[in-house]
């Protein structure tokens, strides 16, 4: 008698939101198809402004009940700098990978991204990527250690303030 086949398992899904800005964010759509093609990872691209490469599963803008739900299965969740998506990701327990837009390259009309980005990074609230290795490798750090938050994370009372004054200037 042969040993029970074992199911290969399943690529970690990540959830990779370029936001709904008009500029185009060609640079982490193909780093998303790339982790995908190399078989690291599965994605599902909220793509806005910026055409999906081949076999990539995505949508232009995703509702709030669609969003929540690919938070809630994602394993590891990359995000343009925008404060809504970051938050959206935290609420669901994920430290959110962020790839700031680069004005330089016409990703957006200055760099108002990079500086928040470098701000939110020096408080651990999100870690930055800026190329597709240093992306790779803080996938893979992701996914290794787990989502949700550790509790200390997701508890700190000055991380919980700074998340409330975001939060109430994304809605004003």
């Amino acid at each position: 008698m042969s040993p029970p086949r074992r199911r290969p398992r399943e690529a970690p899904l990540v959830a990779v939101l370029v936001g709904t800005d008009h500029h185009r964010f060609d640079r982490l759509v193909a780093w998303a198809a790339d982790l995908q093609y190399q078989g690291a990872y599965r994605v599902h691209v909220q793509h806005g402004a910026t055409p999906l490469p081949p076999a990539i599963t995505g949508s232009t803008m995703l509702g709030p009940d669609a969003l929540s739900e690919l938070l809630d299965r994602a394993d590891a969740v990359v995000t343009h700098a925008g404060p809504g998506m970051i938050m959206d990701a935290r609420e669901h327990g994920h430290t959110p990978i962020v790839v700031p837009r680069d004005p330089a390259l016409g990703e957006h009309v200055d760099d108002h991204q990079q500086r928040f980005a470098r701000f939110l990074a020096r408080s651990g609230t999100i870690v930055t990527a800026y190329d597709a290795t240093e992306l790779r490798a803080r996938l893979d750090l992701a996914v290794l250690l787990g989502h949700p938050l550790p509790a200390h994370r997701a508890a700190s009372p000055t991380l919980a303030r700074f998340e409330a004054l975001v939060e109430d200037l994304v809605h004003r």
